[in-house]
């Protein structure tokens, strides 16, 4: 029998196409014998409820639909080989030319056919390359296509790839492998550090899992979590990771370290369905004679969905036995607030996506504001996860959100890693005594209208709040918000310091006046349980002062309170305000110029001017019309423009808005009165006078507005300790720092830190000095080479030199920047002990004047360095390694399928994902690495480490960041990257560095 005999024999009996074994014959014999650069596509096609479809009409209308679907695919396919494998399965081998359009036609014809059953037509597809020569390895390249798309109903097919090859792969090795990782302890505990924003101590630990295989490398939990959740082997992991995690601890705490805070375990829905959850957690805290307030499971709002009765007695069994639970991931989009009504949670983890967007526009904010608050009334204590910059950390603290987890504060490492972290970092560790007492404050709705009453107010005010502890009869504040902040700022004794409040507050105990009358309310509210209040006048107006008593710790001797302060009038007597005009006027002559620029109108107005040498001829002259003349007349020729851009009324709201200030302030170089150009100081501000809206100018010479409050600090610290000045000096000596527009700072003998001010401290980013104290530049790793800042502080500190204006360079936020630094020998009782400094950021004037070399090392789409930027900082690195042994990694990174994006998407989609890796690792970077697109879709990392391990969880981290993209312009995308790392010690030059990390990288990119 020939070929065309056995191919008739060979049919499908309910619809006419080729079987099974016929189709793979045909289709082998196909591409056997095709001419080289032949193409061919096999197509997998299934459909969707077509069980259900069935069951609705019966199998008689079910076949009858098959033939109308074998005979779309014939009449579509013309010409090509079709079968029905089984069911609905139904398989094309055919020429690609026109095979997307074939595939869309087949499901609009097989979509006509439907009539109350929802049919969707699903089709993989595998692209014949000559790789693969076995027809039935090509067929189930197109079925896995098939299968990884099914239930996705905004996806209509999907071509077999390497990356869905490899997925295949990776998820084999997950499920053969589990054991022996587990066995062998290649599956380790990574620790993730909780603080609680009252304080700023870590307060807990949440256990995240990290597998290294020794073979394959890291496997991250993004891949494997799932794989072991569709199998169900979930639950052996969590068993593993719960008894390391609490053999670990109950060794700590028995050892009596600080470090054993409480650590939250994370559970699947899974483990519930396969173990008894609160039997096995009560087996291991007795086997490891451990307390339980150590532990608490976490479980995602995700799993509550499915069986929620049966999950719901689970959660109350545990709670039940003393153990905590979280919910976790709270607003990720899986269920609804039906949720909080129907379970019982101890805490509610607030899902990173509400931090999204965060500087872009406010809706997140609004949403956190209202869910804090939310969580509160309802009884839960609440913790954000995901903060990555001190602003959203500053954010969440005000509105009251108790634990702050994130980057911000630690990246996941191994324990001891973290320990040692947490106290570079200058952070404590919170006692157990203490915990119970700050849980206590932490429930308190600080976003209630007045939470000092027992009913909420229906009125809406701006509550200026605080909340304070009393230990020894000291009073401490723990928390203020905005409005308590511009009480400090407007009253003349506080002079914006909280810290000058607590000393007057806790100075006058006794007298009279309101300060002795505080302590008087303090004990009347512990007293009697109720807010217990006062008026009184000062300043000339009048002041309500109400205080509560929270909550008391006898074992710390600590008892907390509500304070809250408010104006009840403006004045009492309206002489005061015609005082404050007059005294406003001379404090003009503190300026050499003040002007105001209508910003919806033509308006100008110099209103102090105080030698006409420094200004323009104005008269009858529209706003933007002096500005102009200013900046043509007055201004150095390489600060015009960067003067325009600044003064540009225009924008001075948005940029007012996104520098998240009430003052935006400039340096440039303009005329003095004997024609010199020196650096002054603009600072402007948006006003409303005659209900108009202004921008308010103010200039003052840089010399004169720096140098002499300077001069006021070196004297205050050369006459006498800082600690041994008396309150007035004290308050004048903080006065001065937290006003100063530059970053201040003073060291001890040894170089080691000994404090700064509030613009040294947000210009690296950190919430306190503790970050600081103690720890050399060196300790810190923001100097790329700290060599020449060091030995510019051993000749202050032996020979007693100043160093006025030392260039140097520093890395904040993964970009360098470059700084000038003035520094002084710090004398007391004529005897050197350290020394004390500033320094000013200069980049942006660097970068202005010489825009030509900016332009040539810096890549203009990401804002990060180029390859040029590259090649000009790498001789630092290298320097500091062979004068300081400092060891650096060269981390390469290359975006997976990045051409297949330009190609399908366009090259302005390729420039989004560009930016967007690029924001993901500038956050990843920290404050020691710099970022730098190399060329095309590469990019290098250098990080300078003390722990190798740094680079590792680096490495984790990226994968797992770049995992969180999930969109881009609409179009749902999955990025990956493949990298690889290499130490520069391991081979003392560059180029092989780069070359051994770029081997590694592609070794990467084989695996995916």
């Amino acid at each position: 029998m020939d070929k065309r005999e056995i191919f008739k024999e060979s049919r499908d009996e309910l619809t006419g196409l080729l079987d099974k074994p016929a189709f793979y014959e045909w289709a082998q014999e196909l591409i056997d014998d095709a001419d080289e650069g032949s193409n061919y596509a096999f197509i997998f096609l299934d459909m969707e409820n077509f069980k259900q479809f069935n069951a609705n009409y019966g199998f008689e209308k079910g076949d009858d639909l098959l033939k109308d679907i074998a005979h779309i695919l014939r009449t579509v396919f013309d010409s090509q080989l079709v079968s029905r494998f089984s069911g609905d399965h139904f398989v094309v081998c055919s020429d690609i030319t026109q095979v997307v359009p074939a595939i869309l036609e087949v499901k609009k014809q097989v979509k006509s056919l439907q009539q109350d059953i929802n049919l969707e037509l699903k089709a993989g597809v595998y692209l014949y390359d000559g790789e693969v020569t076995n027809v039935i390895r090509c067929t189930d390249r197109a079925r896995i296509a098939c299968a990884s798309i099914k239930k996705k109903y905004d996806i209509d097919y999907k071509f077999y790839d390497a990356e869905l090859g490899g997925h295949l792969a990776r998820k084999q090795f997950i499920i053969d492998n589990l054991v022996e990782a587990l066995a062998n302890k290649y599956i380790q505990i990574y620790y993730q550090p909780i603080v609680r924003s009252l304080t700023g101590e870590v307060c807990g630990w949440e256990a995240l899992v990290r597998w290294i295989d020794p073979n394959k490398g890291t496997v991250y939990p993004n891949e494997f979590i799932s794989v072991l959740e569709e199998y169900h082997l979930i639950h052996k992991l969590d068993c593993y990771v719960m008894e390391e995690v609490i053999s670990t601890f109950a060794k700590m705490e028995k050892a009596g370290m600080r470090e054993a805070v409480p650590v939250s375990i994370n559970l699947s829905r899974i483990d519930f369905e396969i173990i008894d959850i609160a039997s096995y957690m009560n087996e291991l805290l007795d086997k490891y004679q451990v307390k339980k307030e150590l532990f608490h499971l976490e479980i995602t709002e995700s799993a509550l969905t499915k069986n929620p009765e049966f999950i719901r007695e689970q959660i109350s069994r545990i709670r039940n036995c003393g153990i905590k639970v979280w919910m976790d991931d709270f607003g990720s989009g899986y269920s609804s607030l039906n949720v909080l009504k129907n379970y019982e949670f101890d805490l509610v983890k607030i899902d990173m996506e509400f931090l999204r967007g965060f500087d872009v526009n406010d809706n997140g904010k609004i949403i956190l504001k209202h869910a804090i608050s939310m969580l509160k009334n309802l009884g839960f204590h609440t913790l954000a996860e995901g903060v990555e910059t001190k602003e959203q950390y500053d954010f969440l603290r005000s509105l009251g959100c108790e634990l702050i987890q994130g980057y911000y504060i630690g990246r996941p490492v191994p324990l001891e890693e973290g320990c040692e972290q947490m106290h570079l970092d200058g952070r404590d560790f919170e006692k157990l005594d203490e915990r119970h007492f700050y849980n206590k404050l932490g429930l308190i709705d600080l976003l209630k209208q007045n939470p000092l009453r027992h009913v909420t107010s229906q009125k809406s005010d701006a509550l200026p709040l605080a909340i304070g502890i009393v230990k020894n009869k000291k009073w401490n504040f723990l928390y203020i918000n905005d409005a308590f902040q511009e009480i400090i700022d407007s009253h003349p004794n506080a002079q914006g310091s909280l810290e000058s409040v607590e000393e007057m507050i806790n100075t006058y105990k006794s007298g009279p006046g309101p300060l002795s009358m505080f302590w008087e309310l303090c004990f009347q509210s512990k007293q009697s349980g109720l807010p217990e209040s006062i008026e009184f006048v000062e300043n000339g107006k009048i002041v309500n002062m109400r205080i509560k008593h929270v909550t008391t710790e006898n074992a710390l001797g600590f008892d907390a309170y509500l304070l809250s302060i408010r104006m009840l009038t403006h004045y009492v007597n309206e002489s005061y305000e015609e005082i404050t005009n007059t005294v406003g006027k001379y404090m003009f002559s503190l300026f050499e110029c003040v002007d105001l620029f209508g910003i919806d109108t033509d308006y100008f107005e110099n209103i102090y001017l105080f030698n006409s040498k420094v200004h323009v001829n104005n008269l009858n002259k529209p706003a933007r019309e002096v500005i102009e003349d200013i900046a043509l007349n007055l201004v150095h020729e390489e600060d015009r423009e960067s003067f325009k851009d600044f003064m540009n009324i225009d924008t001075i709201e948005e940029r007012l808005i996104q520098s998240n200030t009430n003052v935006l302030e400039g340096f440039f170089y303009l005329n003095d009165v004997y024609d010199n150009y020196v650096l002054k100081a603009v600072t402007l501000k948006v006003i409303y006078v005659m209900n108009q809206k202004m921008m308010l100018s103010c200039l003052l010479p840089v010399s004169q507005y720096v140098v002499s409050r300077f001069s006021q600090v070196t004297n205050l610290m050369s006459k006498k300790n800082h600690s041994s000045l008396n309150t007035t000096e004290q308050f004048s000596f903080r006065n001065i720092l937290n006003h100063l527009p530059i970053g201040v700072f003073w060291k001890d003998s040894e170089r080691r830190f000994l404090g700064a001010n509030h613009i040294f401290l947000e210009y690296y980013g950190f919430p306190s000095v503790d970050y600081i104290i103690g720890k050399t530049d060196e300790d810190m790793g923001w100097h790329i080479n700290p060599e020449p800042f060091k030995q510019d502080e051993l000749k202050i500190i032996k020979e007693g030199r100043s160093i006025i204006d030392a260039p140097g360079e520093c890395i904040v936020q993964g970009q360098v920047r470059n700084i000038l630094a003035t520094k002084h020998p710090y004398v007391v009782n004529g005897n050197i002990i350290g020394l004390v400094g500033y320094f000013i950021d200069v980049t942006e004037h660097l970068q202005k004047n010489g825009e030509m070399k900016k332009l040539a090392s810096t890549d203009s789409l990401t804002g990060l360095m180029n390859r040029r930027g590259f090649d000009e900082i790498i001789p630092k690195f290298i320097k500091q390694y062979k004068q300081e042994n400092l060891d650096f990694a060269v981390i390469v990174i290359d975006v997976n399928k990045f051409k297949q994006y330009n190609d399908i998407y366009g090259h302005t989609f390729g420039d989004t994902v560009l930016t967007t890796v690029s924001e993901k690792l500038k956050r990843i970077a920290g404050s020691s690495s710099v970022v730098i697109r190399y060329g095309g879709d590469e990019y290098v990392i250098l990080h300078q480490y003390t722990h190798p391990s740094e680079v590792e969880s680096i490495m984790q981290e990226i994968d797992i960041n770049m995992a969180q993209i999930k969109q881009i312009e609409n179009e749902k995308i999955k990025i990956t990257v493949s990298k690889g790392y290499a130490f520069f010690s391991d081979h003392n030059d560059i180029k092989k560095a780069l070359d051994a990390a770029d081997k590694k990288m592609y070794e990467s990119k084989k695996i995916r």
